[in-house]
């Protein structure tokens, strides 16, 4: 089969962290994709990973032009969460989506409507405050963070209820970081790992530093029922993970309707191919569990 890997910021060379962690998911793809005996190409700006065939763009206008023209038989994006919807068009206009749908990473990258989507689905989630609690509760602290956008980039924890035209307040939840990875297919929900997130608190910031692949926690069940249920609920289709903050229940506080940077870990750890499961997710003949050995910790900052 001929597959088209998407990764935006590798292939546009965006620059700092982001892009390691572009490039690092684009080689763990095509590498399990090419593993799997397919053919493989990917977008870059310049530089070259050790499998599959490349192709040049300078600017998103070829990035766009590449999903119109390029003729495979399925294509698997990575994208920034406001971009997303609209690649997603092109590639179900033309070839076969191996991820979410338009619609389900739309509603997956707004954070205001994904929060309440997940709540009416009776989802644990970080409550969405409009004005502070009362003073004689006591000290309330509030997530502030932007409707859109990846992972902790322009997140703050205050005691203030102040955000921007186009932020978002939750209330703050105490626990442990951790992320859900998973495939929904023709056959069903698929769990890979449970991973913890090294986050680094500095100031009123927050910033993801990592990952533990995989953490094993007595309560998995209850994350993972937390996640399918998510799933359902925002249509979820191909590799996605959800964030959670893990305290007396597991809220699900960011969601991700494509590969994650855990992916890195997760295809060091797991016996099956990452690319192939994608693969059969879409098309049939996923299996019922997959097998894990070992773990692998990664900081984004030696990705490169």
């Amino acid at each position: 089969m001929k597959i088209l890997v998407a990764e935006y910021a590798s292939a546009l060379g965006l620059g700092g962290t982001c892009e390691l962690e572009g490039r690092a998911m684009l080689s763990t793809l095509v590498e399990s994709f090419d593993r799997s005996g397919h053919s493989v190409t990917y977008a870059t700006h310049g530089p070259k990973i050790k499998a599959g065939d490349y192709i040049l763009v300078e600017d998103q206008a070829e990035f766009e032009v590449l999903l119109q023209t390029i003729k495979v038989d399925a294509c698997l994006l990575i994208a920034p969460d406001g971009l997303q919807p609209h690649f997603l068009e092109i590639i179900e206009g033309h070839t076969a989506n191996l991820g979410s749908s338009p619609g389900a990473a739309h509603l997956a990258a707004d954070k205001l409507l994904c929060t309440r989507a997940l709540a009416r689905a009776n989802v644990p989630v970080a409550e969405i405050v409009d004005k502070p609690g009362p003073v004689e509760k006591g000290c309330h602290r509030y997530v502030v963070k932007p409707r859109t956008g990846c992972g902790s980039e322009g997140v703050r924890i205050t005691s203030f209820v102040r955000a921007g035209p186009d932020e978002i307040v939750t209330r703050y939840h105490e626990g442990l970081h951790l992320s859900a990875s998973f495939i929904v297919g023709r056959e069903g929900f698929l769990p890979l790992t449970i991973n913890r997130q090294l986050i680094n608190f500095e100031g009123d910031g927050m910033s993801y530093q990592g990952s533990q692949v995989p953490y094993n926690t007595p309560r998995a069940d209850e994350i993972w029922e937390a996640a399918n249920k998510a799933a359902l609920a925002l249509g979820l289709r191909g590799y996605a993970g959800i964030d959670f903050v893990l305290g007396e229940r597991p809220r699900a506080v960011d969601v991700n309707a494509r590969p994650t940077t855990s992916i890195i870990g997760i295809a060091r750890v797991m016996q099956e191919e990452i690319g192939e499961l994608i693969l059969r997710a879409r098309f049939g003949g996923m299996p019922e569990q997959v097998h894990v050995t070992g773990e692998y910790t990664f900081q984004k900052g030696e990705l490169g």
